[in-house]
């Protein structure tokens, strides 16, 4: 999955959003009260500058006594504590109050430990003032900030944890896709993942006994054609040997190698492939003999295949593939021969013959009514199958009057 259509990738960037517009709101926030609060200390300073004006022809003790009404405390210039820091007004040029500030008022406005200094600029009467009054309290919204920040966490912690399941759940349908039907996806949780992995759980169970249930009677039913077949053999062991006992030994055992594919094939989506380095040439033979086909009809199988070519393959399985496409070249060719060629990419039997009557994907289905043959329609759909579980792809082609079916071997073909 791409990295950018992940949800957590959605999710952590959602949570970097939030979190930087959070701290930019506080920055903002955080900016703004300092402005407010240096304002309101140059109007502090325009008001004591007054006060002092009218205070100009009072002895100390009455500057004082008047000063500390006003929340203003008079202090030696040397009082100034060594940390104080300098505050510039505004420069806002529509600022009037702070125009007027910098222009007329014979002060300078210092800030130590939230405390607020005015220092005299004038050389005859130099003084320190402290403004007494408190500063504006901006806890309450500081206190704001941080519990939203705390919100914010928590709630992205939260949402991670709830969505977490959701890579154990992938990692499970992942395993299914692949055909393991063993696996729990149960949760205790009571959110709407749990209930999705609950429920998909429940589907599996229900996949489990239905699975169960078709290898019992895939079982039973193969278990009760051999029954018939074997006698069949049996009696044509005891009867003398003539041109219509051969052909129904040959029947006999081609319809045994198809119960034997049928048991293969659920085989295969029981347990799975035995996957060995098998030569393709050395398969088509092995296919050829297990098809026990009359003088005449070897005669027009025309086989030509490239001796070092080798591919991973359950033989058995695979062989029991070829063997239904040869036997449907050779049972529908409207004439000789029947040509095979197989190299590095794939395996193609052509046949001559009319087009099909139906479409292809009509004929694959297991049992259907619309095979030509009138039979099960098992041959093609086993094939499929297996060479789906291979890795490998069945292809069929008509052209200028030939049949073509053709497995093309995956790239990792030797």
């Amino acid at each position: 999955m791409p990295r950018r259509s992940s949800i957590f990738f959605k999710l952590n960037l959602f949570f970097l959003l939030a979190l930087v517009t959070l701290a930019l709101l506080f920055a903002l926030f955080h900016v703004t009260a300092s402005h407010m609060e240096t304002r309101r200390e140059i109007l502090r300073g325009m008001e004591l500058a007054r006060l002092l004006h009218h205070l100009r022809s009072t002895d100390r003790a009455e500057r004082t006594a008047a000063l500390a009404e006003a929340q203003f405390a008079l202090l030696t210039p040397d009082a100034l504590p060594k940390n104080a820091r300098e505050l510039q007004p505004p420069r806002n040029a529509d600022d009037h109050d702070a125009r007027e500030h910098r222009e007329r008022l014979p002060l300078r406005l210092y800030e130590a430990g939230g405390s607020y200094y005015f220092l005299s600029t004038l050389r005859r009467d130099p003084f320190l003032v402290k403004d007494e009054r408190p500063a504006e309290n901006f806890g309450g919204l500081q206190l704001i900030f941080v519990f939203l920040l705390a919100g914010l966490v928590t709630l992205y912690v939260l949402l991670r944890r709830s969505l977490l399941p959701l890579r154990d759940l992938h990692t499970q349908i992942r395993r299914f896709g692949r055909g393991d039907l063993d696996i729990d996806t149960s949760s205790t949780r009571r959110d709407e993942i749990a209930a999705i992995a609950n429920e998909f759980n429940d589907a599996l169970e229900q996949l489990r006994q239905l699975r169960a249930s078709r290898q019992l009677f895939l079982r039973n039913v193969m278990h009760e054609l051999k029954t018939p077949l074997t006698k069949g053999k049996l009696s044509l062991a005891m009867m003398e040997e003539n041109e219509q006992t051969a052909y129904l030994n040959r029947l006999f055992s081609r319809m045994d190698d198809l119960i034997n594919g049928v048991a293969q094939v659920e085989k295969l989506q029981s347990i799975g492939l035995d996957r060995m380095p098998q030569n393709v040439a050395t398969l088509l033979e092995t296919a050829v003999n297990q098809l026990y086909l009359s003088a005449e009809r070897r005669q027009a199988l025309r086989i030509t295949a490239d001796p070092g070519v080798s591919i991973d393959a359950d033989a058995p399985l695979f062989v029991s593939a070829l063997c239904n496409l040869l036997d449907n070249a050779l049972k529908y060719s409207s004439a000789p021969p029947v040509t095979v060629t197989a190299d590095r990419e794939g395996i193609c039997i052509a046949n001559a013959g009319a087009p099909l009557e139906v479409p292809l994907n009509t004929i694959m289905q297991p049992f259907s009514s619309a095979n030509p043959a009138g039979g099960l329609g098992l041959g093609l759909s086993i094939t499929d199958t297996v060479m789906r579980a291979h890795g490998f792809t069945l292809v069929y082609d008509y052209r200028e009057g030939m049949h073509r079916f053709c497995i093309r071997f995956a790239p990792s073909a030797a």
